[in-house]
């Protein structure tokens, strides 16, 4: 909640936008599993909330200064882990207004119990990883 006091600037758009960029001629979409961004709701609406996609999601096509991808979940390990979270909620879970207000409050605990949060994350230079 600390963190959660302001708003990020959208960032550069470095794919082409709109609808019809989504996927590629051979169907590959922009968004497949493992890619993550900040959740945002339109221009300059970006906070401390990430979007981690679980399947390739042809509704964010990274099209909006919002659904700029960021990264890349790297290595098996991260995809065993993310596959262990809890889904059923879907769209029923918290609100993006909920969690910016309250955080990961008793309330938001108690309403949403199985929902999974992250205590903690590394960033990890990839040259430590892959050496040229």
């Amino acid at each position: 909640k600390q963190y959660n006091q302001g708003i990020l600037g959208d960032d550069p758009l470095w794919l082409p936008t709109g609808p019809t960029h989504r996927q590629n001629q051979a169907g590959v979409r922009r968004y497949p599993a493992g890619f993550w961004t900040f959740a945002g709701a339109g221009p300059h609406s970006r906070s401390n909330q990430m979007v981690i996609t679980l399947k390739p999601n042809r509704f964010m096509g990274g099209g909006s200064p919002w659904e700029v991808p960021l990264g890349e979940l790297v290595g098996e390990q991260s995809y065993e882990t993310i596959s262990k979270w809890y889904t059923g909620y879907g769209e029923k879970g918290p609100s993006q207004k909920v969690l910016k207000r309250e955080g990961y409050s008793k309330r938001v605990q108690n309403q949403w119990p199985l929902m999974d949060s992250i205590l903690h994350c590394n960033i990890v230079d990839e040259r430590l990883i892959f050496p040229p």
